[in-house]
C-alpha cells in the first residue's frame, strides 16, 4: 500500500511538475508571440497612418492647385493698387470654398499680404520660412506648421502671372483627433501625435473612453520588456535638424495577453484536479484531451499544406469545440481571401495591360503640313476605348478619332486593331478615300470581334483625309465635327453620318464620303463623348452648347491653349471622371500650304 501511495505520489508530483513546466513554457511562448504580433500590428498601423497622411496631402495639394489657378486670386496678388480689404475678401471667400483652416497669401518676395485668421495681419516677411521659401523656388512645398498649440498640414504653392512669380498661396488643414480616431477604428491601435512634449491629437482608448489624461502617461513612459500596460512605436512626421513632431502608436499588452493568461489559469486548475484525483484521473483527462487535440493538430497541418477544404473536429470539451469551430471559420476565411486575392490580381493585370494598350497607340508627334495640332486623351479610372491618330501622308494627312463601346482589355484590343489598320491602310495608299478605309476596317473588325473575341462591341469612328488646299474628305459615324470659322468667329457643327464600325458585316452601301473646306485660320475640334457627356454632381451634362461657347471664346488662342482650357473646364465641371476624355484641336494655315506648294 505504501509503495502504491509512493508511486501515486511520484506520479502526481511528476504530473504536477510537467503541468507547471508546460504552463510556464506556454505562457512564455504565448506572451512572446503576442508581443511579436503586437509589433507587427503597430507597423501595419504606422503604414496605414502614413497612407492616410499621403492621401490627405494629395487632396490638400489638389485644392491648392485649384485655388492657385483662380484668376481673381492672381489678379489681387499681381495688382499693386488693390486695397487690403479686397485682398482679404478674396482670400476669405476662397478659404471658405476649400474649407481650409489656414489661408495665407504673400507677394512675390514672401511678404505677407493676407491671413484669413487675422484680418489685420500683413507685411510680415515669410520668405525665410522653409515651406514658403521652398514654394518660391520649386513651385510647391508641403510640411507641418504649429500655430497656437495646434498642428497643421500645410501646402504652399507659387502664384504665377504669365512667367512672373507674383506670390505664394498657403493652405493649412488641422491634423486633429479625427485622423487619429480614424486610424484607431481601422487598425485597433491607439494613436497620438505630439509636438515636442505636447499632445496635439489623439484617439480614444479601446473601450471608447477619452484618453486626454492617460494618453500623456502612455506615450511618455516607454514599456519595458519586463512589463508595462502598452507596447508602442513612434514615427517622426517632419525631417531635418530639430524635428520634433511625432506620431505614437500603441497596443494594450493586457488585452493581448488575456488569452494566454486564461490558458494559464485553466492549466493550473487542471493541475490541481490532477493532484487531487491522482494518476488515474490524469490518464483519463489526458486521453480525453489528446484525441480532439490530435484532430486539431492534423487540421492545422492540412491548412499549412494548403488544404483549406478540410474540417477540424468539434468534439471534446467546450474549449476544444470552440477552438475547432474557430479554426473552421479561419479556414473558410483563408479560402475566401485566397479567391478574392486571385480575382483582384487578375483584374489589376487586365487593367494594367489595357492602360498600356490605350496609351501606346497614341501618336507621339502631330506634324502635318499646314496644320497646327494639339491633342490629349485623359483615361478614366476604368480603362476605356478612346482613340485618336494624326499622321502625314503625301499631299496632306490623315486624322481619325473613335470610341469603342465598352471597357476593359477587349476594348483596348479592338482599339489597337483600329489604330493598326488605319495606319497601315492610310500609309499604304494615301489616295484611298476615307469611305474605303472605313469599309475595309469594318470587314477586319467584324470578323475579329464576332468570331475571335466572341463579343458584340462596335466602334464609333470618323476618318478624315486632309488635303493641303484645306479640303477635308471624311467618312464614318462619330460625334459632330466643330469648325470655328476665322472669318465669322462662329462655330459650325457638321454631322458625321454612317454606320458603326464592326456592327454589321458589309457597310459598302451605307458608308459615304462627305467634304468640308477649311479656310485660313479655321479651327477644327474633334472630341469623344467623354467631353459632352461629362456630368456634374447634380447630374447635368457638359453639353454641346457649353463646348461651342468655350471654343468661340478662345478663337484667337493657340491650339494648345484651346485644348488645355477646354479640358480644365470639363474637369472642373465634372468632379468625377466616368469616361475617357479625348480632344483634338486643329488650326488650318493656308499660308504654310501655299509656301510649300
Amino acid at each position: 500500500m505504501k509503495f502504491q501511495s509512493a508511486l501515486l505520489l511520484w506520479i502526481v508530483l511528476l504530473i504536477a511538475a510537467i503541468t507547471v513546466a508546460t504552463a510556464g513554457s506556454a505562457a512564455f511562448v504565448l506572451e512572446r508571440r503576442a508581443r511579436e504580433e503586437l509589433g507587427e500590428a503597430l507597423e501595419r498601423s504606422a503604414r496605414v497612418f502614413e497612407s492616410h497622411r499621403t492621401e490627405r496631402l494629395r487632396a490638400h495639394a489638389t485644392k491648392a492647385h485649384v485655388v492657385a489657378e483662380e484668376p481673381r486670386l492672381k489678379a489681387v496678388v499681381a495688382t499693386e493698387d488693390v486695397s487690403p480689404e479686397t485682398v482679404y475678401g478674396v482670400a476669405d471667400e476662397l478659404c471658405k470654398a476649400v474649407k481650409s483652416d489656414l489661408f495665407l497669401m504673400t507677394d512675390g518676395t514672401g511678404i505677407l499680404l493676407a491671413d484669413v485668421a487675422d484680418p489685420k495681419a500683413s507685411g510680415f516677411d515669410m520668405s525665410k520660412d522653409p515651406i514658403v521659401a521652398g514654394a518660391l523656388r520649386e513651385g510647391e512645398r508641403s510640411g507641418l506648421w504649429t500655430n497656437e498649440g495646434k498642428l497643421y498640414e500645410v501646402v504652399a504653392r507659387r502664384l504665377s502671372f504669365g512667367t512672373e512669380t507674383v506670390g505664394v498661396l498657403v493652405l493649412g488643414f488641422k491634423l486633429d483627433h479625427a485622423l487619429a480616431e480614424e486610424v484607431r477604428l481601422q487598425t485597433g491601435s491607439l494613436v497620438a501625435v505630439t509636438d515636442g512634449a505636447t499632445v496635439v491629437a489623439h484617439s480614444k482608448l479601446e473601450d471608447g473612453r477619452d484618453a486626454s489624461s492617460e494618453v500623456l502617461r502612455m506615450f511618455t513612459t516607454p514599456s519595458a520588456p519586463e512589463g508595462g500596460p502598452y507596447l508602442s512605436t513612434s514615427r517622426t512626421l517632419d525631417t531635418g535638424p530639430g524635428a520634433k513632431r511625432t506620431v505614437h502608436l500603441a497596443r494594450s499588452l493586457d488585452r493581448a495577453l488575456v488569452p494566454s493568461r486564461e490558458l494559464e489559469v485553466r492549466v493550473a486548475l487542471i493541475a490541481l484536479v490532477a493532484l487531487a484525483a491522482a494518476a488515474a484521473l490524469a490518464i483519463v483527462l489526458s486521453r480525453r484531451l489528446s484525441r480532439p487535440l490530435d484532430g486539431l493538430m492534423a487540421f492545422v497541418g492540412d491548412v499549412a499544406r494548403g488544404k483549406l477544404d478540410t474540417q477540424a473536429t468539434t468534439s471534446g470539451p467546450t474549449e476544444i469545440r470552440a477552438l475547432g469551430e474557430a479554426m473552421n471559420r479561419m479556414a473558410r476565411e483563408l479560402a475566401e481571401s485566397r479567391e478574392q486575392m486571385a480575382a483582384k490580381e487578375r483584374l489589376e493585370k487586365e487593367l494594367e495591360i489595357s492602360a498600356r494598350i490605350q496609351t501606346s497607340i497614341l501618336p507621339r508627334r502631330l506634324d502635318v503640313p499646314g496644320l497646327d495640332v494639339a491633342a490629349r486623351m485623359i483615361p478614366a479610372s476604368e480603362v476605356g476605348g478612346d482613340y485618336y491618330d494624326v499622321f502625314p501622308v503625301e499631299g496632306g494627312g490623315i486624322l481619325a478619332i473613335g470610341d469603342v463601346a465598352g471597357h476593359g482589355l477587349q476594348s483596348g484590343l479592338v482599339m489597337l486593331m483600329v489604330q493598326s489598320a488605319i495606319a497601315a491602310l492610310g500609309r499604304e495608299d494615301p489616295s484611298a478615300r476615307p469611305k474605303d478605309l472605313v469599309r475595309v476596317l469594318n470587314l477586319v473588325l467584324y470578323d475579329n470581334i464576332r468570331n475571335r473575341l466572341r463579343n458584340d462591341e462596335h466602334v464609333t469612328l470618323t476618318v478624315m483625309r486632309y488635303h493641303r488646299s484645306g479640303r477635308v474628305v471624311f467618312a464614318g459615324a462619330h460625334e459632330d465635327i466643330l469648325i470655328l470659322r476665322a472669318r465669322t468667329g462662329k462655330v459650325e457643327m457638321i454631322p458625321t453620318l454612317g454606320p458603326w464600325v464592326g456592327a454589321m458585316r458589309d457597310v459598302a452601301r451605307t458608308v459615304q464620303d462627305d467634304e468640308l473646306a477649311l479656310e485660313d485660320g479655321d479651327v477644327m475640334v474633334l472630341y469623344t463623348d467623354g467631353v459632352t457627356e461629362a456630368r456634374s454632381a447634380s447630374g447635368e451634362m457638359y453639353g454641346m452648347e457649353r463646348l461651342t461657347q468655350q471654343i468661340q471664346a478662345l478663337a484667337g488662342e493657340p491650339v494648345e491653349r484651346i485644348r488645355d482650357v477646354i479640358l480644365d473646364d470639363v474637369a472642373r465641371f465634372a468632379r468625377v471622371q466616368e469616361d475617357d476624355v479625348t480632344l483634338v484641336v486643329v488650326r488650318f494655315r493656308a499660308s504654310e500650304t501655299s509656301a510649300e506648294g
